[in-house]
């Protein structure tokens, strides 16, 4: 089965349908460093790194699937929420590759934050171009850590089939949901490593001192991060920058507060939180690297979506196969 990846990113979700066994066409993003991380990865990938506005989707008609999660920043509760972000309106250019592309399904993921009220005209006009195009189409609000990834991450999915029945994964791990202390205990002792993208943040004295005294789940006023309980799913990992103690928005990459030291996640045990391999290598300088795993697919979830869109397909088939008789 072969899919059009848009808004790639550092490919959380293509690693997740690679598992589940299907193959990219073409891997759209604008971001040159995250196009590196994939290319460096898979090397015989077909990664188009221009702005979709650009991508003529028309010789890849007849892929199997559309993927992808537009940009979400104005969307999100974690940046500033501009309704009217520019950035908001890009779901209509994933629609325009879809009505060139034609496939049999399309996903569509995004923050939780677009069903609220105020972004309800853009998931009313996503839902009315798939209808229009034909897609019976199923969405909710999935929690990563629902289906196997130790991090409490919830994210808007819509899923589209052409003239079949369209429906959400089911939950593998809501009962047993994996814990921050199941993904990332052994990294604790590890060295610092720049090509494994484990490197320890030396923070000033006082914040050692301050976060050494958080309990697990305790936020810290200060810098608006809490601590992590290891015992818990981690909270969400996000690609923004920081705050600083008088308010200041830090750029960068500043992920939650490690469960037993005083410093905050590494890359690396980010990446793991976000259920992505430990052979991933990630490209670029921390800063970017963090971003492009923040802004990700958690792989886990990608699998299982990929998963449920393979069922879905196959049972069209087969149904269609019966009628056909």
């Amino acid at each position: 089965m072969r899919y059009v990846s848009l808004f790639s990113g550092g490919g959380g979700l293509d690693l997740g349908f690679e598992r589940a066994g299907w193959e990219p066409v073409v891997c759209v993003d604008n971001d040159p460093v995250a196009c590196q991380t994939l290319t460096h990865n898979r090397p015989d990938w077909n990664v188009v790194c221009d702005d979709i506005r650009n991508f003529d989707a028309t010789p890849y008609a007849g892929a199997d699937v559309v993927v992808g999660g537009p940009p979400c920043q104005g969307f999100s509760t974690a940046g500033k929420g501009d309704p009217n972000d520019p950035r908001n309106f890009l779901w209509r250019e994933y629609m325009r590759v879809v009505s060139e592309v034609r496939p049999r399904a399309v996903v569509l993921e995004n923050v939780s934050a677009l069903t609220h009220r105020r972004n309800g005209d853009h998931l009313s006009g996503i839902m009315d171009e798939l209808e229009r195009q034909g897609y019976n189409f199923a969405y909710g609000v999935l929690n990563a850590a629902d289906y196997g990834v130790p991090q409490a991450r919830r994210r808007l999915v819509v899923i589209g089939v052409l003239d079949g029945e369209a429906s959400l994964p089911t939950p593998t791990t809501a009962d047993a949901q994996p814990t921050v202390w199941d993904a990332i205990s052994d990294l604790a002792s590890l060295p610092d490593d720049p090509q494994f993208s484990h490197v320890a943040n030396r923070h000033a004295e006082h914040v050692v001192e301050r976060w050494n005294e958080l309990a697990p789940g305790e936020s810290d006023p200060n810098y608006r991060r809490a601590r992590l309980d290891a015992n818990k799913p981690s909270l969400t990992i996000r690609a923004g920058g920081g705050y600083g103690p008088n308010g200041d928005h830090l750029a960068g990459f500043h992920p939650p507060i490690h469960p037993t030291l005083p410093r905050q996640l590494t890359v690396r045990e980010a990446a793991r939180l976000q259920s992505f391999p430990d052979d991933w290598a990630l490209c670029g300088p921390k800063t970017i690297q963090g971003r492009q795993i923040g802004n990700a697919v958690p792989v886990n979830l990608g699998e299982a979506i990929g998963a449920h869109l393979l069922d879905l397909l196959e049972a069209l088939e087969a149904s269609e196969a019966v009628a056909a008789a």
